[in-house]
């Protein structure tokens, strides 16, 4: 598949105004795509569904960073959160090298997560939106492994296949 470049604001348009109407187009042509349509991608099944949980995803981590940027508390929501931590495996783990299994259990939604092939070696507890926000190398009240920290804390940005 090839790859769209992504647009960029024109130079005489107000940004926010071109940020909610790109927004309305990306909703409209997500909501009337088939989520199993193949398209360009850079996660293990290229199709609009992935892109439908990168949005989600993308857009609740960068409204966080936002949050954080002017001194504000906040946390992310439960679907940013799942569909995170459930992404996590296919998007990043392949990037961090040969780690212990790490289990990783959501005290506020009651889901677990493995993070690896064999038995866990250790667990963490937290809330979806702590566990998430420490995998992504943000200010979070989980405390990972030594080895996982020191992985998630020097993770790359996604792939461009």
């Amino acid at each position: 598949m090839e790859r769209i470049s992504a647009p960029g604001p024109p130079d005489d348009r107000d940004v926010l105004d071109w940020y909610e109407e790109t927004l309305d187009d990306m909703l409209v042509a997500l909501g009337d795509t088939d989520p199993t349509s193949r398209c360009w991608g850079f996660g293990p099944e290229p199709n609009v569904g992935f892109w439908e949980r990168r949005m989600v995803i993308e857009t609740g981590i960068h409204r966080w960073d936002a949050y954080q940027a002017f001194g504000e508390e906040d946390r992310l929501t439960d679907l940013v959160a799942r569909s995170g931590l459930d992404e996590f495996s296919d998007m990043w783990l392949t990037q961090l090298g040969e780690l212990p299994t790490l289990e990783m259990r959501a005290t506020d939604v009651g889901d677990t997560w493995l993070f690896g092939e064999d038995q866990p070696s250790s667990s963490v507890h937290g809330t979806a939106s702590d566990l998430y926000l420490r995998l992504m190398a943000r200010p979070s009240p989980v405390s990972l492994p030594e080895d996982w920290g020191a992985a998630v804390d020097g993770l790359a940005a996604p792939p461009k296949r």
